[in-house]
């Protein structure tokens, strides 16, 4: 029954439509086909150009030489003579401890040297006098004329002078000593910079007792180091004497002078990185310690490279590749790398000049997308 009801509603409808002199309506698709979505994508043309062959670096700058000045003696400090920032030489004095007690032990010694002087040549004299004696006694007992018994009492009185002498020359020895020390003494009470530099610490006024701080730093600020871990890679392509360019954070547009100065020959066990230090001429003292620098390496120039951006080349799955534009389409093309600055990239095959490129090469694009590239300057 449904069957000749449905049948019947065509039926009419047809009728219908040809008594009105009409045509069907034409039925629309039940959907649209998609359109390819287009997206606006920033490029960068790859091009040829010359590229350092470099390795960055970063760290603190920090003094060639940094000299804690710590007393030898304990005692008190008598003077402080120098504050912070004072330039120094090496040897100039920065300090002095109370040396009352050290001049009266010195001055003991003095006059125990000048007693001990003295008793030397009261036996230089007595010995003297005991050969004397024994050389008269040996003359008579030749002669007949001296028992055998006196030759011998003067030879025992010459053999004890001679005692008596070898006595007072150490006794004489031990009391100079005793003098060298007292003015070693005397001098360690007279703080003195070991290096040229300046205060960069003071610790005590006068008065004070000098405890496990150093009484003033002083540092070389005329050469700056920088330290810094490299891999086992890097460090092979190092050697002391290759040239650096350091930038300051501190100094915003000034670049400074640096080389390689060491290498360390041994790994670090805790991070498995050689350390690598740059010497960095300070003479105008334009850096201070514990400025924050980043240093650039120059290890070879390349002419003629194929460069693009660092960010133009990504790694997807274990492959360093570029995404370069064909046409209206984003094609991930496998490259080969050379040098790099930081900056850029040698690109030694898989693109040729005037190539664009993603200028970032991790943004996703989904497969199919139609792009529209857009110049970056």
């Amino acid at each position: 029954m449904r069957k000749l009801l449905t049948f019947a509603i065509t039926a009419l409808a047809a009728v219908a439509v040809a008594c009105s002199g009409g045509t069907p309506p034409a039925q629309e698709p039940a959907a649209a086909a998609a359109t390819p979505l287009t997206i606006d994508v920033p490029v960068v043309t790859a091009a040829r150009g010359t590229i350092e062959q470099s390795l960055d670096l970063s760290g603190t700058l920090a003094p060639r030489a940094r000299v804690a000045v710590k007393p030898r003696l304990p005692g008190t400090l008598e003077r402080v003579l120098v504050d912070i920032g004072d330039p120094v030489t090496a040897g100039q004095p920065v300090a002095t401890l109370d040396r009352r007690e050290i001049d009266a032990q010195a001055d003991a010694a003095t006059a125990a040297v000048a007693v001990a002087r003295a008793g030397l040549d009261t036996a230089e004299a007595s010995l003297a006098n005991a050969l004397l004696e024994f050389d008269r006694a040996k003359v008579l007992f030749d002669k007949g004329a001296l028992p055998r018994q006196r030759l011998d009492g003067a030879q025992t009185a010459h053999r004890a002078a001679m005692a008596q002498r070898d006595l007072a020359t150490a006794t004489l020895a031990q009391a100079e000593a005793a003098q060298r020390r007292a003015r070693e003494f005397q001098r360690d009470t007279t703080l003195t910079s070991p290096v040229t530099g300046y205060v960069v610490e003071r610790n005590y006024d006068p008065g004070a007792m000098p405890s496990d701080r150093p009484v003033v730093v002083v540092a070389d600020l005329r050469q700056m180091k920088l330290e810094a871990g490299v891999s086992e890679l890097e460090a092979g392509r190092l050697r002391p004497g290759m040239k650096a360019r350091v930038d300051v954070q501190a100094k915003p547009g000034q670049v400074f002078e640096a080389e390689v100065a060491n290498i360390a020959p041994e790994v670090s066990e805790r991070n498995r990185q050689f350390r690598v230090e740059l010497r960095v001429p300070n003479d105008d003292r334009l850096l201070l310690s514990g400025m924050y620098a980043a240093a650039r390496i120059i290890e070879s120039d390349q002419a003629d490279a194929l460069l693009v951006p660092t960010d133009a080349i990504v790694t997807r799955d274990g492959v360093r590749m570029a995404i370069r534009i064909d046409g209206d389409q984003a094609v991930p093309v496998p490259v080969t790398e050379g040098a790099r600055d930081g900056r850029r990239i040698q690109v030694l095959s898989g693109l040729k000049a005037g190539d664009q490129v993603l200028a970032d090469a991790k943004r996703p694009i989904a497969p199919g997308t139609r792009v529209r590239p857009v110049p970056v300057q």
